[in-house]
């Protein structure tokens, strides 16, 4: 459902990934904005201001669209990598969004098949340990 508190930004590496969660949000009628690599200027514009201000709680924002411009995102309080990024040095220019706020809280989905993503964010022997443990979760400073 929709969230709550706002200010959650979700950063996804591929279109296609971006679409598929576009199409749950909006089945759940979920107040959201866009920032992908198709989007016009004024609308880009425009979304970041509403997220900013809290009339849309949810930004979606590519990998691809970050690439090429890369705008920096107000209002971040909750940040959920979806998919890591491809580029390695993407994950901490995104983390660092968070600059600002308070009670920020950043979350980054993995499973095995994103070993080489997460090798290059913590690096080989961390990937694998991370990969091949029982614990779901794990926590950085």
């Amino acid at each position: 459902k929709d969230s709550v508190q706002g200010g959650v930004m979700i950063f996804i590496h591929s279109y296609f990934e971006f679409i598929r969660v576009r199409n749950f949000l909006k089945s759940q009628n979920a107040s959201f904005c866009l920032l992908g690599e198709y989007a016009k200027d004024q609308d880009i514009s425009r979304a970041r201001e509403r997220f900013f201000v809290g009339s849309r709680k949810i930004m979606l924002y590519t990998e691809r669209s970050y690439f090429y411009r890369r705008y920096k995102i107000r209002g971040i309080k909750n940040l959920i990598f979806y998919s890591l990024p491809e580029r390695k040095e993407f994950y901490p220019q995104i983390v660092n969004m968070l600059e600002g706020s308070h009670d920020m809280m950043s979350t980054a989905l993995f499973s095995r098949f994103d070993l080489q993503q997460l090798e290059r964010i913590v690096g080989s022997a961390s990937a694998k340990r991370m990969i091949n443990s029982e614990k779901s979760i794990f926590a950085f400073c």
